[in-house]
């Protein structure tokens, strides 16, 4: 058996703020003995901040220093942030979700496919599987995750969509579980509350499409608003855990709020 669980917190445009907020996710997974804990897209970093911002303010050393955190309570970390990445040519910023066991190990990342422009963050260029060897006190677990982050779920790009190629890819490489990292629009800037009710169904109608892949979802979403701010409205769509159209689990709707699920893969 392998829990996993899912923190709907706060993003913001302060790292600090967003470490505490981090810190008590990851205090609660160890309360809960959860085994991996997934967070939203820009958790650890903020969502939209710039190149010259990451590297100001250090995120690599802030990312060690968070995991170890986690590491020291046995927990295994899905962690939604932007980040600088080495490349052949350079460096890149990229929106990625960033896999780290129980013991602190890196695993993998996976960079997200559908950026837009105000998160000036390079796009990866397909899917990525992530494979995971958990000991807990059931015993060793072997599972495989795929990844979304976002606008990967429902958006396009150069007029194309990723979802139904990437959901075909990690069936037929039998994946276990898909982690979905959101960050999405909503509160005064999306429109009217109206606006907001439609952002919701139609964010929450794809995750219920792609769950019909036979692959259950984990899916978390920041609660402030896109720029940090604090939001008392739904988040742009449900956190929890939906497998074959149904939720096995759902988080609340507004604030910051915690779960998991336990599975046998």
């Amino acid at each position: 058996m392998i829990r996993i669980g899912g923190a709907q917190i706060p993003v913001t445009k302060n790292i600090n703020l967003n470490v505490e907020q981090l810190k008590k996710a990851i205090d609660w997974a160890s309360e809960n003995k959860v085994d991996y804990l997934l967070t939203p897209e820009g958790a650890l970093s903020g969502y939209m901040n710039s190149y010259d911002f990451l590297k100001e303010n250090d995120l690599e050393i802030i990312t060690r220093s968070l995991i170890q955190y986690a590491a020291e309570r046995n927990i295994g970390m899905a962690l939604g942030t932007e980040y600088i990445e080495r490349v052949g040519f350079g460096e890149v910023k990229r929106s990625q979700i960033r896999y780290y066991n129980e013991t602190g190990v890196e695993l993998g990342f996976y960079n997200k496919q559908m950026t837009i422009p105000g998160e000036q963050s390079y796009p990866g260029d397909g899917p990525t599987l992530i494979d995971i060897e958990n000991w807990n006190s059931t015993g060793r677990s072997e599972f495989k995750i795929g990844s979304f982050i976002c606008n990967d779920a429902w958006g396009q790009r150069d007029n194309q969509q990723i979802i139904i190629n990437d959901l075909f890819y990690y069936e037929s490489q039998n994946t276990n579980v898909l982690f979905h990292a959101s960050n999405g629009f909503r509160g005064p800037d999306a429109g009217t509350e109206q606006d907001n009710v439609n952002l919701r169904l139609f964010s929450d109608m794809h995750l219920w499409m792609m769950s019909r892949y036979h692959m259950p979802i984990v899916t978390v979403d920041n609660c402030y608003t896109l720029n940090g701010e604090f939001y008392d409205g739904p988040t742009s769509s449900t956190s929890g855990v939906i497998h074959n159209g149904e939720w096995l689990v759902k988080a609340a709707p507004t604030g910051t709020d915690y779960f998991y699920h336990d599975f046998n893969f």
